[in-house]
């Protein structure tokens, strides 16, 4: 499939003619409906002068009027820029000056970030997706895309922010013909009744595009308690649920206990973006039965591991993030790029079809993280013997004295009375000691000074957290990561108004 996601929409479309194609709420839109909008924006734009080859921004909106957009654009030959809420305007225009963009697109919920775009990179061609674009009269039903160039420059949007300010990807044609084919090779053939919640993040509207390739069903479901969930999935008869981060996934199986639905056309539930609780994730498998899927991957190689159902029988894979996708080689490395052997902690780097050209306008960031065809991911590491990836932190979040996050966020959060936590380094006049945040569950009363001793007992005193404190929420990353130097930002000068602490007993080491 080197045609790239524009053909493959638009036969998806085609295929899908009467039946359902894009649900959201009372929205119901049948593939032959999709394609007219579709051919109505198309013939909109064109006669406001948009032309193949335009780069076309786009200020994303949680509706189906962006996705619309996106297949507007794909049908004339654009390449597309994704802008969605949280990306730092003066991020966005070094993405638009730098590919060019002269058309906006904006969901009607984004026009108040119209002007400070504009203002900063004028574009000739601004249109609102709203009933002006998407219903009026097409002359004829959509076209083939323009014959594009595979390794030209189809797609951009930007990283999480894991690492700092976010960074501009950009995809080739033939990149996203990876993505979609990776997600085809995991999820099963189409087409699918998939239903995404919106705590998939970015993930959400791609979830949505690569249903709509293969003929099925997108269901947007808006936000809202476990139990709308469940009543959503048996309502849809939804064959495919991507559910967002574990939290998500284990509040679901949790509600399911107490209040069965039926999930007799579900065959995949599909979750990652966080660390998994291995506790809670054998438990939502005990429940639910072999429907979980965990993915792991980056927005600059796309998919690069999946748990799959099969492999969350066994315990001792649960910290796992899985084995290697489809088409994806994977190492682990010593800081001089040497491979490590099994077992020992290192970062991870991989080689796939799915991996961006680059960053836009950075060719020393591209340089520093692709080396001969390999992605480093900042993400610390160690495989087993069978291939199995185990996550330990991120190479820029390192604790102190070589200790790693995740194994300590897993004692913490399999504690009862925890939902999630972070774990992370604070300065301190003897070094930068070892700190964490926790969310209390279900108003349930946290004992910091037991979470401490119950770390200690299970890793030892050297993991031991110096400092924990109770917050309401985790603060995120705009790709849904906790952001740990958001946290530290907060914590750094002591204690917090409002939150519980916890700190070492005189005479403990202040960096255990």
């Amino acid at each position: 499939m080197t045609g790239g996601l524009g053909p493959a929409l638009l036969d998806g479309l085609r295929a899908a003619g009467p039946r359902e194609a894009l649900v959201h709420g009372g929205l119901r839109l049948s593939g032959d409906d999709v394609l007219e909008m579709v051919s109505a924006a198309v013939a909109r734009l064109t006669e406001r002068g948009v032309r193949p080859g335009d780069t076309v921004a786009c200020l994303y909106g949680d509706g189906t009027e962006s996705l619309l957009g996106r297949i507007a654009a794909v049908a004339l030959g654009c390449p597309f820029v994704q802008v969605w809420r949280g990306v730092p305007v003066e991020v966005a225009v070094r993405a638009l000056r730098a590919l060019d963009a002269s058309v906006l697109l904006y969901a009607p919920g984004r026009r108040d970030d119209v002007q400070p775009l504009l203002a900063a990179w004028p574009m000739r061609v601004r249109q609102a997706l709203d009933d002006e674009l998407f219903l009026s009269p097409a002359p004829g039903p959509v076209g083939e895309p323009h014959p594009a160039d595979p390794g030209a420059v189809s797609f951009a949007t930007f990283s999480s922010g894991t690492t700092g300010p976010s960074k501009i990807v950009a995809y080739a044609h033939r990149t996203e013909a990876a993505h979609l084919a990776a997600a085809r090779a995991m999820f099963g053939p189409p087409p699918w009744r998939l239903l995404v919640t919106p705590r998939a993040g970015y993930l959400r509207k791609l979830f949505a595009l690569w249903t709509l390739a293969g003929g099925g069903t997108a269901i947007l479901e808006p936000a809202g308690p476990p139990a709308r969930l469940a009543e959503a999935i048996e309502r849809e008869a939804a064959t495919h649920l991507m559910a967002g981060r574990p939290a998500d996934l284990y509040a679901l199986a949790e509600h399911l206990e107490d209040a069965p639905a039926d999930l007799t056309a579900l065959r995949l539930m599909i979750y990652g973006g966080a660390a998994a609780v291995p506790a809670r994730t054998a438990r939502a498998a005990g429940r639910l039965g072999p429907l979980l899927m965990q993915n792991y991957g980056t927005t600059e190689s796309g998919f690069l591991t999946v748990l799959e159902p099969r492999d969350h029988a066994r315990p001792e894979l649960l910290m796992s993030v899985g084995r290697a996708a489809p088409g994806v080689e994977l190492r682990v490395r010593a800081p001089d790029g040497t491979d490590l052997p099994p077992g020992e902690a290192g970062e991870v780097w991989v080689r796939s079809p799915q991996r961006m050209i680059g960053y836009v306008d950075d060719d020393s960031r591209t340089a520093a993280a692709v080396r001969d065809e390999w992605a480093r991911t900042g993400d610390v590491g160690r495989m087993d013997g069978d291939g199995y990836l185990f996550l330990l932190d991120r190479t820029e979040d390192r604790l102190p004295d070589g200790l790693y996050a995740h194994p300590i966020e897993h004692v913490l959060t399999g504690h009862p009375a925890v939902l999630d936590a972070a774990v992370f380094a604070l300065p301190h006049a003897s070094g930068r000691v070892l700190a964490g945040a926790v969310v209390g569950r279900d108003g349930r009363r946290v004992d910091l000074d037991g979470l401490r001793a119950l770390v200690r007992g299970s890793l030892g005193e050297r993991c031991e957290p110096h400092r924990l404190w109770v917050v309401d929420e985790l603060p995120r990353t705009p790709g849904g990561k906790p952001d740990k130097a958001a946290l530290a930002a907060r914590f750094a000068a002591g204690t917090d108004a409002g939150a519980g602490a916890s700190t070492g007993a005189p005479g403990r080491p202040s960096a255990p």
